[in-house]
């Protein structure tokens, strides 16, 4: 579409973190442009990336920001009476009030984007993202601007598929209660051949989400002997938690006990481990608050790791 090329990633299932790049041509009279974004181009490349792996707004968050604005508007009109000042007969307070509510209630989709930081193309392709070139520009002008539209409709797009996922969980769940086919803790820890039987999923499952992954997750695939092992029996784990909302999360958990598994004892890896377990289970839990809080944690620990590489 408009000449962006998606060099990584699947359109149809958006991961959430995005990094778009543009190349920039030298200037035809070889002047700078004399913008801020001059010292932001590296090896004729310019890249912006955001990280949209957000838990949505509770109603909390809706009721408080309601209630602030009903105190704002309240403290208003005490300002009013207190001066003097008469509201106008054709005026309607609390239609006013109610207005200011829906104002107030309205899903703003942020945009935290920057700069990125990335000597060369190889650099970009790397990152665990969905990536996007949007092709070559004379000059930085344009280019940032094009960088700058870009994230909106691709965490317009993400949310939606969020949404329509969470639809999907609850229509299977639905369906799963009609029929009663539920599993608990206890019954998945009876099982010792595989990780999960056939046609479990977490659609079906109403036990304590951190047991089931610290007591028989995680030391499960831990113990295989084989690579081969491991790999089958990982399947069964994703196609276990394919209802889970966050799907970087259990890619997390794989990722770090692969890494145990070739006998690197990292602190760092058993502490993102611990951290992702935590998440899914807060998740899992309707606890937002707290799954933003671990989820700012894991991005605080990956960004250090990433700093010290460089």
């Amino acid at each position: 579409m408009l000449g962006i090329e998606q060099k990584k990633g699947n359109d149809e299932s958006l991961c959430g973190r995005m990094i778009a790049y543009a190349r920039i041509l030298p200037n035809p009279d070889n002047e700078a442009s004399g913008t801020p974004f001059d010292d932001m181009i590296k090896n004729g490349i310019l890249t912006l990336e955001g990280d949209f792996r957000q838990t949505l707004p509770s109603k909390s968050q809706r009721r408080a920001l309601s209630d602030a604005m009903d105190e704002k508007f309240d403290h208003m009109l005490e300002h009013m009476e207190s001066e003097g000042i008469e509201i106008p007969e054709n005026v309607d307070v609390e239609k006013m009030r109610e207005r200011l509510h829906e104002l107030s209630n309205m899903e703003v989709i942020p945009i935290p984007a920057k700069i990125g930081n990335f000597n060369n193309e190889e650099e970009i392709l790397a990152e665990d993202a969905d990536i996007y070139y949007i092709g070559e520009f004379i000059g930085v002008g344009q280019a940032h601007y094009c960088l700058t539209t870009l994230p909106i409709y691709y965490q317009a797009r993400y949310r939606e598929q969020a949404r329509r996922k969470e639809m999907d969980f609850l229509n299977e769940a639905l369906a799963q209660i009609e029929t009663g086919e539920f599993v608990d803790t206890d019954d998945l820890q009876k099982d010792t051949e595989e990780l999960f039987p056939d046609g479990v999923t977490l659609n079906t499952f109403v036990g304590d989400m951190s047991k089931l992954l610290n007591v028989r997750v995680i030391p499960f695939l831990l113990a295989l002997e084989s690579n081969e092992q491991y790999e089958e029996q990982v399947k069964r784990f994703y196609k276990f938690m394919k209802g889970y909302p966050v799907q970087a999360d259990v890619k997390l958990i794989d990722l770090a006990i692969r890494d145990l598994r070739s006998h690197n004892d990292n602190a760092m890896v058993r502490n993102l481990l611990e951290l992702a377990c935590k998440k899914i289970t807060a998740i899992y839990n309707e606890d937002p608050h707290l799954a933003d809080e671990i989820g700012e944690m894991i991005a605080k620990i990956a960004e250090d790791a990433s700093n010290e590489n460089k």
